[in-house]
């Protein structure tokens, strides 16, 4: 399996397919895995990238701090150091990360795919009382039962319709990612406004579910209304994990922004 040493860490990650790039960034307690439905879509007309981030499943954590923009930085050492020119296919914290990659490094990015970034500074109001329900959830099963049991009750929380539908050999995978959950939890929170991603010129496509959490969809909805070239595409009868729960509604979406993105007319 493909390792490359990435900030002083080793990053597991897996290509297939072949033509324009797609990087994939997954979410919390995720791996490259995660995608394979997506990639198996894709492969025909795009060279697909997925990788496990730091801390998770196949690549150590390494000494670097926890945060979006450590995440961030290991996204864009990845793309120099394999030579994509990608559009950025990220979910949930995966397109968090991704929002600070276009902030930090956008001469890397051709263009990004966002599905519901958790970014709850966008919107103070819903965000508080989705935290306030969350934490105690967690937190509660943590002391409980301990760390697994809380990615337990993070994922019945935030995204309910998939967990309960996921085997328990998938649940594990992510079951065994608990240190990373926690010690994201742990982090600095991204405070990241709406000033900040006006300027933010890279061409962007928001998704979000009918049926997501209403926080997630408010944020989604705050994200497109901020971003200078955004689109909007929203997946029905979809909870939070889009690309899992309408898997091909979610290729389709990202196969028509990638086509007009790499397109040779596009502007740029």
């Amino acid at each position: 399996m493909p390792s490359i040493e990435i900030r002083e860490t080793n990053i597991h990650h897996e290509q297939a397919g072949v033509g324009p790039d797609l990087l994939f960034v997954h979410g919390m307690c995720g791996d490259a895995r995660v995608w394979e439905g997506q990639v198996e879509a894709l492969r025909a007309e795009f060279r697909c990238t997925t990788y496990d981030r730091r801390g998770h499943s196949r690549s150590p954590r390494g000494g670097e701090a926890e945060s979006d923009t450590t995440h961030a930085d290991d996204a864009a050492a990845l793309i120099e150091a394999l030579h994509l020119t990608p559009v950025v296919v990220a979910s949930s914290g995966g397109a968090r990360i991704t929002v600070e990659l276009l902030r930090r490094r956008p001469d890397l990015v051709r263009g990004a795919v966002l599905s519901e970034p958790p970014l709850l500074s966008l919107d103070s109001a819903a965000a508080e009382p989705f935290v306030a329900e969350l934490v105690p959830l967690v937190d509660g099963a943590l002391e409980r039962h301990g760390p697994q049991a809380a990615v337990d009750a993070f994922f019945a929380f935030v995204c309910p319709g998939l967990w309960s539908d996921l085997d328990d050999d998938v649940k594990d995978r992510y079951r065994a990612n608990a240190p990373a959950m926690l010690a994201e939890f742990e982090a600095p929170p991204n405070r990241i406004t709406a000033d900040d991603l006006a300027s933010i010129t890279t061409p962007v496509l928001v998704m979000r579910g009918t049926d997501s959490h209403p926080t997630l969809r408010s944020i989604a909805a705050q994200l497109a209304q901020a971003l200078p070239d955004a689109r909007w595409v929203e997946l029905e009868r979809c909870g939070h994990v889009t690309y899992a729960e309408q898997p091909e509604q979610f290729a389709a979406a990202v196969t028509a922004f990638a086509h007009e993105i790499l397109s040779p007319t596009a502007p740029g």
